[in-house]
């Protein structure tokens, strides 16, 4: 508890009213919001990385800084399974989604296998969660099996098409040969007759093009 009250007392500090305000009117809400700069979370959270118990303890507060600094806090060799289906449930917004995906699931053995997963949900968070982590993948064999059926995805979801748009950027930005495959899977994106796909199609290949 010594420690937990001490990484609360140095996130406080920095807290900003005014962000916190602009998270919430922008849809970004919490139970509890400081508005602390992730920078400083994130250097905040290095004295005290790797911590697994830490981590986990901090997840469970209401606060947004504490869960975030849990994100960076926590060891990934140790993250199984059951956390991540547990902490998935804090997928209640487009930061704390991004932040735990893209900080910590995607470095456990378990990222492509919840990437699948989460990919043929309904749940927005989860649909983006899905994105965030793949854009962190480097396994060539499974960007290729992920690309050859993205137009059948859901981008009926504004934080969905933007988590795409970045992961296949990201993606193409890593080689010439994902490069590549990038550009095929935008281009059958954009050739689709829903508004959604063909947005995110478009989007990408105006990036790839320019």
């Amino acid at each position: 508890m010594l420690q937990i009250d001490e990484i609360f007392k140095k996130l406080v500090r920095f807290k900003n009213g005014v962000t916190a305000d602009y998270m919430r009117n922008s849809g970004i809400f919490y139970e509890c919001n400081y508005g602390v700069p992730v920078t400083d979370i994130k250097r905040i959270a290095a004295e005290y990385f790797p911590n697994h118990e830490l981590a986990k303890k901090l997840f469970l507060r209401k606060e947004r800084e504490m869960k975030i600094a849990a994100v960076f806090i926590d060891d990934h060799q140790e993250v199984n399974c059951e956390q991540i289906d547990e902490w998935s449930k804090s997928f209640v917004n487009t930061e704390i989604t991004e932040k735990i995906c893209c900080q910590l699931f995607c470095k456990t053995p378990f990222a492509t296998q919840k990437i699948e997963e989460w990919k043929a949900s309904s749940d927005k968070f989860l649909l983006q969660a899905s994105w965030n982590m793949f854009s962190k993948i480097r396994d060539m064999n499974f960007i290729k099996h992920f690309l050859s059926k993205t137009s059948k995805q859901n981008f009926d979801f504004a934080n969905v098409q933007l988590a795409a748009i970045q992961a296949l950027m990201d993606i193409a930005n890593h080689n010439k040969i994902t490069k590549k495959d990038v550009s095929t899977c935008a281009k059958n994106l954009a050739e689709s007759t829903n508004v959604n796909t063909k947005f995110v199609g478009n989007e990408v290949l105006a990036f790839l093009n320019c």
